[in-house]
């Protein structure tokens, strides 16, 4: 279907085939969804073999498609949901050239439910349904208006919804007044929005070589001195100087900074392969792998009662901190190293609230420490020059700072790979926010060494071979999550939810997944006529449980 709501051509087999040609072709940014999975994929990509009938995706006719797969890959079909795995027609790509994918109604074609009607700038994006879609009796809401944020007027979307323009809105709680309405009036319907699959992390940069903005020489400059930035590589390097820190991080104090006191804990993530990812076939989530395999490593720092959670702070401890601090001045002060050790964080001081976690971080550290031992220096930047030296650093060695928090990952598929891949050595997709360019050699491939990433990433692969028993795979998983949690290469911190909303959309109609883009269709969404209460979300949400482990059993049943 076109933009013009005009038959354009039946959907195919080949159409997928087509999509995956062109992927490759144009060097897409989610080839590594491709390459090393299909088969040849990665040979054509680079070049090694020209013939693209080599790669292993075939029409076999006009409606069944074959992929042929590099090894056993038992999690391939929640690839399938993702934007990598979808159709385009070859016909139409080729009458599109390089205007192929224009924000634009007739820059695409359509086969789902909803068709773009009317983009904006800047101002909406409408959709309306698609008359020839072929489950149109699921598909409930007729006309979808989508508004533009521009996050300079937060309160204005509580406000709209209250006035009946919107369907659902977040409630902050930075407006005391505004949050004081919303509880009084919505005291029954006000709900916290669930987490997400999203994991954000802590991270030192370990192996940092920019001292200044990359965009800007003249921003954004460390206030250390060469025997102060030597000094702090070394400490980063040190296991225990990481465990001190992590372990001293107060991230509920943080976050209250973002998200509220009443919220302060609402977002906190202990793991960095999300929940809900992936389970086993009893119902056990990977996660709660990693947390035996954290207590079977160290049971010391990680005892019985220790729970990974989401929601809550089993990391920050004052005890454990000092102690490890402890150790690392021991085996620091031997090296030659002078402290207090500083450490620089990046911040962008347009973005008040980030600013205000900097800040914490910064007085947290230095009042459990002592400032003759951490001294943390907020470093702030303009927005540009801030993203030039955290998220749009082209390289590790652009990387500006010494520990940072805007490094984060969302998962594209239903494995633990999808997390666990992205710290590998060489090929992780993490590498630069943590201030490693691919490391064959140099100082790169020293710190990678020195904190265990190499170990780190043979137990990933061994895993990743491990295809045909699911609870052997995850307990090797877990293993290798627990080295990089353990030594305090990451930690994770928070996720996306948790925050207040209120909403008139029927509880569990939208799809649900922590994977793929299903949970960004309309289709199946039902909109009520009124504010859905907490009385009525418990109720769908005990239904949709039950119905749940029904599937999942008849799921497994025919594993």
């Amino acid at each position: 279907m076109t933009g013009d709501l005009e038959p354009y051509a039946e959907v195919k087999a080949q159409d997928w085939v087509d999509s995956l040609h062109y992927m490759l072709d144009n060097k897409s940014t989610l080839n590594y969804l491709v390459r090393g999975f299909v088969k040849n994929a990665d040979e054509y990509a680079s070049g090694k073999i020209t013939d693209f009938n080599q790669v292993g995706v075939k029409a076999k006719s006009d409606y069944v498609l074959e992929y042929t797969l590099e090894k056993p890959t038992p999690y391939f079909d929640t690839m399938l949901t993702y934007t990598a795995y979808w159709p385009v027609n070859g016909e139409f790509l080729k009458s599109k050239g390089k205007d192929f994918g224009k924000v634009d109604k007739n820059g695409i074609l359509y086969n789902g439910a909803y068709v773009l009607s009317n983009y904006t700038s800047k101002s909406v994006i409408e959709y309306d349904t698609n008359p020839a879609y072929w489950d149109k009796q699921h598909v409930y809401i007729q006309h979808v208006k989508l508004v533009y944020f521009d996050g300079k007027d937060p309160d204005s979307l509580f406000n709209n919804f209250d006035a009946g323009v919107y369907v659902a809105a977040p409630v902050y709680t930075d407006n005391e007044a505004l949050f004081a309405r919303a509880q009084s009036k919505y005291k029954d319907y006000l709900f916290r929005s669930r987490q997400d699959a999203t994991t954000f992390v802590y991270a030192f940069n370990y192996d940092r070589n920019a001292f200044a903005s990359p965009a800007d020489p003249t921003k954004g400059k460390t206030p250390k001195n060469d025997a102060q930035i030597a000094d702090t590589k070394k400490a980063v390097l040190n296991r225990n100087f990481r465990k001190a820190i992590f372990f001293g991080i107060d991230r509920p104090t943080i976050l209250a900074q973002r998200n509220g006191a009443i919220n302060k804990l609402a977002a906190i993530r202990n793991t960095y392969t999300a929940p809900e990812l992936s389970a086993d076939k009893a119902g056990k989530d990977y996660t709660k792998y990693v947390e035996d395999a954290l207590k079977a490593r160290n049971p010391a720092d990680f005892p019985a009662s220790f729970k990974v959670d989401d929601a809550q702070d089993p990391y920050y401890n004052p005890t454990k901190a000092k102690a490890y601090m402890a150790k690392a001045k021991a085996e620091l002060t031997a090296q030659g190293v002078k402290f207090p050790v500083q450490l620089d964080i990046a911040t962008d001081v347009s973005y008040t609230k980030g600013l205000k976690m900097d800040q914490s971080l910064k007085a947290g550290l230095e009042s459990l420490f002592g400032t003759n031992t951490i001294r943390v220096n907020v470093v702030e930047m303009d927005e540009d020059n801030y993203n030039a030296s955290t998220y749009f650093a082209e390289t590790g060695s652009q990387t500006n700072y010494d520990i940072g928090n805007t490094t984060g990952w969302g998962p594209d598929y239903g494995d633990p790979y999808t997390f666990l891949q992205t710290l590998e050595p060489v090929v992780g997709a993490l590498l630069t926010p943590i201030g490693l360019d691919p490391v064959d050699s140099g100082s790169d491939k020293a710190a990678a060494t020195a904190i265990g990433l190499y170990d780190y990433a043979k137990k990933v692969e061994a895993a990743n071979e491990e295809y045909k028993d699911t609870n052997k795979r995850f307990k090797m998983f877990a293993e290798a999550e627990a080295q990089i949690l353990d030594d305090a290469i990451i930690l994770p911190y928070m996720s996306f939810g948790g925050a207040f909303a209120v909403t008139r959309e029927v509880p569990y109609s939208r799809a649900r997944a922590a994977y793929g883009t299903d949970e960004d269709k309309y289709k199946g969404v039902i909109i009520g006529d009124k504010v859905v209460s907490l009385a009525e979300r418990d109720k769908a949400r005990v239904q949709w449980e039950k119905e749940r482990a029904t599937e999942y059993k008849k799921l497994n049943a025919k594993r």
